[in-house]
């Protein structure tokens, strides 16, 4: 018995060992301006997935229409986008149930769309045009607060796996407690990992409409890593002095281990109005040097009242 328990002990530690070496500091994380293009639609935009020849699919969370845009984002050699065009819009036929997140598979080119409404993920075959199937998260759909379920979905090609969480904790579950799922591309559940998010700066009974934090974007760097886009958003009953908190963490599905990449914070302001709210985030291009650019995109409530704003920019990871 007193070997199999030491056996145990030196395995966790192994692996919490291998965990921290793949969690190691990048050389350089630089964060690059937020910029808006007043070309492509107003949107409440909250997903976005690489498609292929500098194009981007990209949801939004409100509208009639269920589908994607193509947007084509144009970024300079130093990783900063200089602008961006609206080349499509993607009708998939059916109504918007809450489009929260998007993610591409480029050797079968299925997009995959996770929808927050009914708790599902649909898969689309962009060369048939057709939906092939949908699937229910049956826990988030039974258990999550109002308006806090599928919020974040990516492609991870290395395990040929997806993966998603829940935006914020279940009804049940530990305050600060999400439910990781990986996923067959046939939507099956095939695992899942317990992941804490950070301690909220506001309590957590905030009204829920001026508040929200928890997980809004997952993004796989193919090598075995995952980055989570943690947010915390707090909305004054005045509206100035609104702001958003926004931190990147690195981790290893299953491995407790969370390391800080990056943060930064926007806000409303009498004198500066860039407040964002990010909700979307995948894989740019790779700079001529190798360093590796992540592109984030922000969800504008329609550019509300004319005062927000679709915001995009990217971090730079070396």
């Amino acid at each position: 018995m007193k070997k199999n328990i030491l056996l145990g002990i030196i395995i966790l530690l192994s692996l919490s060992i291998q965990g921290q070496k793949r969690l190691k500091d990048y050389d350089s994380v630089s964060i690059m301006p937020q910029h808006y293009f007043s070309a492509i639609p107003p949107g409440n935009y909250s997903g976005i997935a690489n498609i292929g020849n500098d194009d981007y699919a990209v949801v939004s969370d409100k509208g009639n229409n269920e589908g994607y845009y193509i947007f084509h984002i144009e970024i300079n050699n130093n990783g900063e986008i200089t602008n961006i065009t609206n080349k499509d819009f993607i009708n998939l036929n059916g109504s918007n149930l809450d489009e929260e997140a998007i993610t591409f598979n480029p050797e079968t080119h299925r997009i995959y769309v996770g929808n927050e409404e009914p708790s599902n993920i649909i898969e689309y075959d962009v060369n048939s045009k057709n939906i092939i199937r949908s699937a229910e998260i049956t826990d988030y759909k039974k258990h999550c607060s109002p308006n806090r379920s599928i919020e974040s979905l990516t492609y991870d090609k290395t395990r040929d796996k997806l993966f998603t969480i829940n935006e914020s904790p279940l009804i049940g579950d530990s305050c600060r407690m999400l439910r990781l799922k990986q996923l067959n591309t046939d939507l099956t559940v095939e695992k899942e990992f317990p992941y804490f998010i950070e301690k909220p700066l506001k309590p957590a009974d905030t009204p829920q409409d001026r508040h929200a934090y928890g997980v809004s974007e997952l993004l796989s760097l193919n090598d075995s890593t995952l980055l989570v886009l943690e947010r915390e958003l707090y909305i004054t009953p005045m509206k100035l002095g609104s702001w958003v908190i926004n931190r990147i963490f690195r981790i290893v599905p299953g491995n407790p281990t969370k390391h800080l990449v990056c943060f930064w914070r926007t806000s409303l302001q009498l004198t500066s109005f860039n407040f964002a709210n990010y909700e979307g985030m995948c894989l740019g291009p790779k700079l001529s040097d190798g360093r590796q650019v992540i592109i984030l995109c922000a969800d504008s409530q329609n550019r509300y009242k004319g005062v927000l704003r679709d915001y995009f920019r990217t971090i730079i990871l070396q």
